[in-house]
């Protein structure tokens, strides 16, 4: 029961990260008109994926787990008017994100080590980070 608790806390965690950063700066870009920053927020889903995989040591179901997380919030895009495509079509590359990382793992099974140096806070912030996110996102609408 504690593992799987630390396993949903950690994903929780991870993926409200991304979700965060999808939903508050890809909104930004995406308002400023700003190209090409796909592999930028690519590359902060696959370090927020591995992170949440490293951390569990179940890699494929933490990877999707993060992705859905981290789309879910990236849905609370929605509540911003005029915002429909904005929110569902980023939401889905999540998603397509998650799987493709996912079949990779599972097919490459990539270790991430993890380090022991950094205090462990995740599963202490994932709930708090999780509705802040939803908190945040529907402020900024």
């Amino acid at each position: 029961m504690k593992k799987n608790l630390e396993f949903f806390l950690f994903v929780l965690f991870w993926g409200s990260v991304w979700g965060i950063i999808e939903a508050t700066l890809g909104w930004g870009v995406h308002k400023l008109h700003i190209h090409g920053t796909s592999l930028f927020f690519y590359t902060i889903g696959i370090f927020c994926m591995l992170s949440a995989a490293s951390r569990t040591g179940k890699g494929t179901y933490a990877v999707m787990g993060t992705a859905i997380v981290a789309a879910a919030i990236k849905l609370f895009d929605l509540f911003i008017p005029g915002t429909f495509l904005g929110a569902i079509n980023p939401a889905k590359f999540i998603l397509l994100e998650g799987l493709f990382v996912m079949v990779l793992n599972y097919f490459l099974d990539i270790k991430v080590k993890y380090s022991a140096r950094l205090p462990i806070f995740e599963s202490k912030l994932a709930v708090p980070a999780f509705v802040l996110a939803a908190i945040f996102t529907v402020w900024l609408a």
